[in-house]
């Protein structure tokens, strides 16, 4: 009886202690290292403001329905909405990205942008994916455009083919062709703001002679 008393009382020393030894491997940890551990992981975690500037610095974004042409400020079109397979965007050397609701105005926007470009972005006529500006197939159509610039992009042949078996009229294009449109209507465009400057100076001054000759007729 003495020997099963001691065996039993041997077996719970033994269970205490290991307890003990659970309870030390368990306790929490200096509030140095905590701190050590938060600021090791705030490194390697981008914040939200940094995974959205990486989100809009993209290749592939996209406008929404807010967005609007950097060049004539018209509604630059998403893809799922009528006339978004004529937009096209550029990335710029700082990773900004621009939309242009048509071919015409990313050229015209070029001619003395503050943000020059670094990539540039046509959309794929049929399958609407985003193809490099120097790697797409143009073709010169009827189709109605944004800015009535008429010109499609296609990321292959296959794709040009697809087109042109609805739209027999195509017919093929190049850069230069779509430049010298968009270049006739930004020199037509810079005429016209500089006529209007001038009609705006001679209304100034016709408005000076005349307070002038009223100055002059009080005054008698």
């Amino acid at each position: 009886m003495k020997k099963k008393l001691y065996v039993l009382t041997a077996a719970a020393a033994l269970s205490l202690a290991a307890c003990s030894s659970n309870e030390k491997a368990e306790e929490p940890k200096p509030a140095t290292e905590e701190k050590a551990a938060t600021e090791q992981q705030a490194e390697t975690t981008p914040t939200e403001e940094v995974k959205e500037e990486t989100a809009h610095q993209h290749e592939d974004g996209e406008p929404n329905e807010k967005s609007t042409c950097a060049f004539c400020d018209m509604k630059a079109y998403m893809k799922s909405e009528d006339m978004g397979q004529f937009t096209a965007k550029i990335v710029t050397e700082d990773g900004e990205t621009l939309f242009f609701d048509d071919i015409g105005c990313m050229l015209n926007y070029e001619r003395d942008a503050d943000k020059p470009a670094k990539e540039q972005f046509v959309r794929d006529f049929n399958g609407l994916d985003w193809v490099s500006f120097d790697e797409a197939k143009i073709m010169k159509t009827d189709v109605k455009t944004p800015m009535n610039y008429g010109f499609a992009f296609f990321k292959d042949e296959e794709s040009v083919n697809t087109f042109t078996t609805k739209h027999q009229n195509a017919t093929p294009a190049t850069v230069e062709d779509i430049d010298q449109i968009a270049h006739e209507r930004y020199m037509k465009k810079k005429q016209k703001q500089e006529q209007e400057g001038d009609m705006k100076h001679g209304e100034g001054e016709h408005g000076d002679m005349k307070q002038e000759e009223e100055m002059k007729h009080e005054a008698q």
